[in-house]
C-alpha cells in the first residue's frame, strides 16, 4: 500500500469543478453535511431543503444596458412647455450668484457640469463680497423678455432678460430633454 499525501487524500472532498473547501484541505478532514441550525426551523419541517442559490443577473450586452440605464434623450413633444422652467431657472441662477439661493435648489434642472460651474461661480462671488464687506441681498427680479429657438428636436436654446431696480441681466440657457424632463446643459449670465 502506498502512502498518500494530504493533497491526494482529499480528492473525495473536492467538488466536481476541482474546488474544495480550503479549511478541510488544510486539516485533512472530510467535508461534512451541514446540520440544521436552530434559526432555520430545526430541520423537522417538510421544506428541509436548502434555499435555492441566488443567481446573479448577467448583462448580456453592455450596449443594451447603457441604452436602458443611461441617458435617454426625449423629443420636444414628449416634454412639458419649457417657458416656465426657463423663467424659474434663469431667476434661480442669478439668485445663486447673488448669494440669496443655494445651488442645491436648482440641482434637478442642471447637468452635473453646469451644477459644478455654477457652484464654483457662487463661491467666487461670495469670496468677493466678503473681501469687499458687502452682504448678499435679495433682488426683486422680473422677467423682461424671453426668446427661444430649437436647433433640433429635444433641444431649446434661449435668452431670458431679467430686470431689477439697478440693472438688467441676460441669461442664456440650453435645455435638453433628458430622461423625460428638461435639463440645462449650458448656462451663461451676461
Amino acid at each position: 500500500m502506498s502512502e498518500r499525501t494530504p493533497e491526494q487524500g482529499n480528492e473525495e472532498n473536492r467538488e466536481p469543478n476541482g474546488v474544495g473547501d480550503s479549511a478541510s484541505e488544510a486539516t485533512g478532514s472530510k467535508k461534512m453535511e451541514s446540520e440544521p441550525s436552530a434559526n432555520d426551523g430545526g430541520g423537522s419541517g417538510e421544506n428541509d431543503s436548502p434555499p435555492a442559490p441566488i443567481k446573479a443577473r448577467k448583462v448580456r450586452n453592455p450596449i443594451e444596458s447603457e441604452e436602458y440605464f443611461g441617458v435617454q434623450y426625449s423629443r420636444t413633444q414628449d416634454l412639458p412647455d419649457p417657458v416656465e422652467s426657463l423663467k424659474v431657472l434663469a431667476t434661480g441662477v442669478v439668485e445663486v450668484i447673488a448669494g440669496t439661493r443655494q445651488v442645491d435648489q436648482l440641482a434637478r434642472w442642471l447637468s452635473d457640469e453646469v451644477y459644478q460651474r455654477l457652484q464654483f461661480r457662487a463661491r467666487r462671488a461670495e469670496a468677493q463680497r466678503v473681501e469687499q464687506g458687502v452682504k448678499a441681498h435679495y433682488q426683486n427680479l422680473r422677467v423682461g423678455g424671453l426668446r427661444t429657438c430649437s436647433p433640433r428636436d429635444g433641444v431649446i436654446e434661449s435668452v431670458v432678460l431679467l430686470s431689477s431696480k439697478s440693472r438688467t441681466r441676460a441669461v442664456t440657457i440650453r435645455l435638453e430633454g433628458i430622461n423625460s424632463r428638461w435639463r440645462a446643459t449650458s448656462v451663461s449670465v451676461l
